[in-house]
């Protein structure tokens, strides 16, 4: 574990990783909200108030002891989808922490977190517009959390790409002294 560690030599994609999960994490997690309330919605639609001949099965008890229990469990995809997108920043950070580079990759490191700000604003854009959709508006307004760091995804792209890039580029300023014997 301790040579993958140090001989890490990646982190520069890092912020795009983080734009495409963060992005499916939210709508993954929206989708299997809304299509539980769906399902349980038409299943007591199918099956409440229907008896079989010789047999003592309440429906409505079954699908809201069982659907009922998954959606429930689902319901903690409103935050746990805030606290995997703030994992990843922490991530990020981590990984900038254990990057080994060099000084000349610090001009194409600033022209990468600036591509990643310009897509983060196509992202955010086309999220805002998936958000107003009217089948799953109701669905992403429990997503307050999520809903605020994807919205404003351009904002948070530039803070964590420049904050990655000094932690980076500070720990190998700090480590080439410390080699050479200035202190």
């Amino acid at each position: 574990m301790r040579s993958i560690l140090k001989n890490k030599r990646g982190g520069y994609l890092d912020i795009f990783l983080f734009m495409i999960f963060a992005l499916a994490i939210v709508v993954i997690s929206v989708l299997f909200i809304y299509m539980g309330g769906e399902i349980k919605g038409k299943l007591h639609e199918k099956l409440d108030n229907k008896t079989e001949e010789g047999s003592s099965v309440n429906y409505t008890t079954l699908i809201d002891n069982n659907i009922g229990a998954v959606n429930r469990a689902y319901g903690s995809l409103y935050w746990i989808s805030v606290f995997l997108i703030l994992g990843m920043i922490v991530a990020i950070f981590i990984g900038s922490y254990l990057v080994t580079t060099k000084p000349v990759y610090f001009v194409p490191y600033i022209f990468i977190v600036g591509i990643a700000i310009i897509v983060s604003v196509g992202i955010s854009n086309g999220y805002a517009q998936i958000i107003q959709d009217t089948t799953l508006a109701s669905t992403f307004d429990g997503f307050v959390g999520a809903n605020f760091l994807l919205l404003n995804l351009p904002i948070i792209i530039t803070i964590v790409g420049f904050v990655g890039g000094i932690i980076m580029f500070i720990k190998m300023t700090r480590g080439q002294e410390y080699e050479s014997g200035f202190y």
